[in-house]
């Protein structure tokens, strides 16, 4: 307790409103209180404002979406910074919302930035995982196109290889033009077919001999033109199989072919036909 000289001057001092707050306190002392007080409270309000801007943008940057939203990085200074006031307790300056502004349209726009990034890198991923895709199923159908090819070319030279033997003449769909014949052969086109036998009627001399010396055959032999289908040629008849072109006609002109059979009744029989015809190589 501070002590006075005299009544007087105890009294003077109790009258003085600076000391008038319960209890006795020198004139100097009050002031600078004041003063300390004033001055912290004005630093933490700038450190509460400072921390706050801070803060605002850490909790956008981070997930603030689920708080604001993000509209609210479209909205005008004044209506964010009313939000952001009651959000953090203090007022906040138009600077201050202006960096806490632009630090979430930067964390937005780098947001969006990685979000781009990825959606191209799948795209890529995709892309390459396609282009192998396609690259793998060529190949394969390459190679599968090779196996078909070799085949039909296996199968087309058994079937120049083979015999044409004595056989009876008649249509059937077993010779009908295989893959390795149509990709091989020589197409000639669709040809008339007439039948003859040896008889005198159909062969003039009632022999069984052919242009090339050989004895007409049924199953083997067919009379060509010669300019058209050289002779000793292999051809296929589509229908009826594969013949040797053996003898030659008077009647027997361009596209058209003569089969030889055994008897007349069986030329008779089969009348006139067509098919299509193939120069075997």
């Amino acid at each position: 307790m501070i002590g006075y000289s005299s009544e007087t001057e105890r009294k003077q001092n109790s009258n003085n409103p600076e000391n008038n707050i319960g209890f006795p306190v020198a004139r100097e002392v009050f002031p600078l209180r004041f003063h300390l007080t004033f001055r912290s409270v004005t630093q933490m309000s700038i450190s509460l404002r400072k921390h706050a801007a801070m803060f605002l943008a850490a909790t956008f940057t981070v997930g603030s979406m689920a708080t604001f939203g993000a509209a609210a990085l479209d909205q005008p200074t004044a209506v964010l910074s009313s939000t952001l006031n009651h959000s953090v307790g203090t007022v906040l300056t138009s600077a201050e919302i202006s960096n806490a502004q632009q630090a979430m349209a930067k964390a937005k726009a780098s947001a969006l930035k990685a979000q781009q990034d990825a959606a191209k890198k799948a795209q890529e991923e995709a892309a390459k995982k396609a282009e192998a895709a396609k690259k793998a199923a060529e190949e394969a159908a390459k190679k599968e196109a090779e196996i078909k090819a070799a085949a039909t070319q296996t199968a087309y030279n058994q079937l120049v290889a083979s015999a044409a033997t004595a056989r009876p003449v008649a249509y059937s769909t077993t010779y009908l033009a295989s893959d390795a014949i149509k990709a091989n052969a020589t197409a000639l086109g669709n040809y008339k077919l007439t039948f003859y036998d040896p008889c005198v009627e159909c062969n003039g001399n009632n022999l069984a001999l052919t242009a090339t010396g050989t004895t007409l055959t049924e199953g083997r032999t067919i009379a060509v033109d010669p300019s058209v289908i050289p002779l000793g040629s292999r051809v296929f008849i589509e229908g009826y199989g594969v013949f040797i072109a053996e003898d030659t006609g008077g009647a027997i002109k361009g596209n058209k072919i003569d089969i030889a059979v055994s008897t007349h009744e069986r030329a008779n029989e089969l009348g006139v036909q067509y098919a299509n015809v193939y120069l075997l190589k």
